[in-house]
């Protein structure tokens, strides 16, 4: 059952009353973590929502909830039989005061918290969309052959008619077009066909029937087919920092939907409010661009900019709205639902003694991002810490709103309580579970496993940059979660690795003990041979497991 490390006095002491106080803390969990879009008509009030927040732990809820949003009213209310599950719930009652938003979709962030509850605090993000969900336009880009979907995400039923100019390369796909429908979700395709050539085609999507008066409108409809870069722009980006923290500065990629490689010329940065908190430069020769958020002087609430990125994609110029949510200045928060293994591979929320882990949150420190530059780690990391049931995490990496960390080696299974503290502040409790081992595979591409060969190759396909193993190779699979090590050896207990494993077959399986990657805390290499009963195809399911726990499934390729 692993390699046993003895635990002090002191420290184990420490981890009773942890878990005392694990058994008798109420733990928060909200009916869900966003509302909306709310789609309503320019001038109007939205309707009143309601979420509610109930408790899996001991003990009571004591809630408070804020926002920086001006157009909502948050309001706790009266504890009773919960409306859609069995228990007990605490209403959370939302008023949209909408009346003075202009057109155009519009977010704003509620913070339910108690500070002697576990797994709390908690974000609830609320979309109002002003104005309706019908577009002023709509633009397809595609290459020839290919389809691109828009989706009307409506709050009503829609009667929705495609024209076009030729062929009839826009479509309404039939299913729940009719009166019953219950999401009001309308999907709207673009399609090239075959008879046409590249170039702009043109047409008209006419929407009737909505009790928004905004939505029934002529829209006009383009469809340009190129062979050239696509540009897949995010609808949106959105930021949530504290009041007079560090600048915040991230790397926005430019993913392709097309031909070549999109590469970004020019990047430009205004605020409808005025004011110089957003920029952006381009970044790593033009396959990034950079945004810095500069909060300096700016007070709570939320402010709105936008982003134009231009590229040499087909859609060479795009818009990108850009929300800002400057909250109060308070002590650092965990998001108790980001808690995952760095592979981010399910179940990521099973943790294992020296497990590489993430988690996100706000506030998390109030200096510039770090990096560990060697290791060991260091426990203070940009004058912050993360403890798990008192013992401080080795730490890769803090910014405002991540930590990358280590299990501590000392915590045994069961659940754990992670806390953290940023310049001697503590700050919020998540629950954690951690077993024995949670073995997870790293990826090397697509679904294939990080199995190499001695020179370094990959055992993938040669079409992937690979080359299949055969019977007889030696290969060396990269994985996580295996435990506590020998500090001798660098070793973890022996581990076995299937080939082929199914519901139908036990597959081909091979004993291996794991050893450490030097100077790569947590992570482990296990060296086998592929044996001769091992099936052989390009894509051979390979899993790992550790005292009964199974890692996730990867594959390889045998020939």
């Amino acid at each position: 059952m692993g390699l046993v490390r003895r635990v002090s006095a002191p420290a184990l002491l420490l981890l009773l009353g942890l878990a005392g106080s694990v058994s008798a803390s109420p733990r928060l969990r909200l009916s869900t973590a966003a509302v909306g879009p709310i789609n309503l008509a320019v001038g109007a009030a939205g309707p009143l929502q309601t979420i509610e927040a109930y408790n899996i732990g001991d003990g009571d809820l004591a809630l408070t909830a804020t926002t920086t949003a001006p157009w909502l009213n948050v309001s706790i209310g009266e504890t009773g039989s919960c409306a859609q599950r069995a228990g007990i719930c605490t209403p959370i009652r939302l008023e949209l005061n909408t009346q003075g938003l202009p057109k155009g979709g519009h977010t704003g962030v509620v913070n339910i918290t108690d500070p002697n509850a576990l797994d709390a605090p908690q974000f609830l993000t609320v979309t109002v969309q002003a104005g309706g969900a019908v577009p002023a336009r709509i633009e397809y880009f595609v290459t020839p052959g290919g389809t691109q979907e828009y989706t009307i995400r409506a709050g009503n039923n829609l009667n929705l008619t495609a024209a076009t100019e030729g062929p009839e390369w826009l479509s309404l796909p039939v299913e729940g077009m009719g009166s019953f429908r219950y999401d009001f979700n309308y999907r709207v395709i673009a399609s090239h066909l075959p008879a046409m050539a590249e170039g702009d085609f043109n047409g008209t999507l006419t929407v009737s029937g909505s009790v928004i008066p905004e939505e029934n409108v002529a829209i006009p409809v383009t469809l340009r087919v190129a062979s050239a870069p696509i540009y897949n722009a995010p609808a949106q980006l959105q930021f949530r920092i504290a009041e007079g923290g560090p600048a915040y500065v991230t790397a926005v990629e430019l993913p392709n939907r097309g031909y070549g490689q999109v590469l970004a010329s020019e990047v430009r940065a205004t605020t409808d409010s005025g004011g110089e908190w957003l920029s952006a430069e381009i970044f790593a020769d033009g396959q990034a661009y950079l945004v810095r958020i500069t909060q300096a002087g700016l007070t709570p609430g939320v402010y709105m900019g936008t982003l134009t990125v231009v590229t040499n994609a087909a859609n060479a110029e795009q818009l990108i709205p850009v929300t800002l949510d400057v909250m109060p200045a308070a002590a650092p928060a965990l998001d108790y639902s980001t808690l995952a293994n760095t592979l981010r591979v399910n179940p990521a929320s099973v943790m294992a003694p020296g497990m590489l882990a993430r988690i996100r949150g706000i506030q998390l420190t109030a200096q510039d991002p770090a990096s560990a530059e060697s290791a060991p780690w260091p426990d203070t990391l940009a004058g912050t810490r993360l403890l798990v049931n008192g013992i401080a995490a080795p730490l890769a990496a803090v910014s405002p709103e991540e930590i990358a960390f280590q299990i501590p080696e000392a915590i045994d299974p069961g659940d754990a309580i992670i806390q953290v503290e940023r310049d001697g502040q503590p700050g919020n409790q998540i629950l954690a579970s951690v077993a024995w081992r949670a073995p997870r595979l790293e990826l090397s591409t697509d679904s294939f496993g990080k199995v190499l060969f001695d020179d370094g190759t990959l055992a993938i396909p040669e079409v992937y940059g690979g080359r299949p193993a055969v019977p007889g190779d030696t290969v060396t699979i990269h994985l996580i979660g295996l435990g506590r090590t020998n500090p001798d050896s660098g070793t973890a207990d022996p581990v076995q690795v299937s080939f082929g494993r199914s519901i139908f077959t036990s597959g081909a399986v091979v004993d291996a003990t794991p050893t450490l990657v030097p100077d790569n805390p947590g992570r482990y290499i296990v060296t086998v041979q592929i044996p001769e009963s091992a099936p052989r195809a390009d894509r051979v399911d390979l899993a790992v497991t550790a005292d009964g726990a199974t890692s996730n499934t990867v594959q390889l390729a045998i020939r």
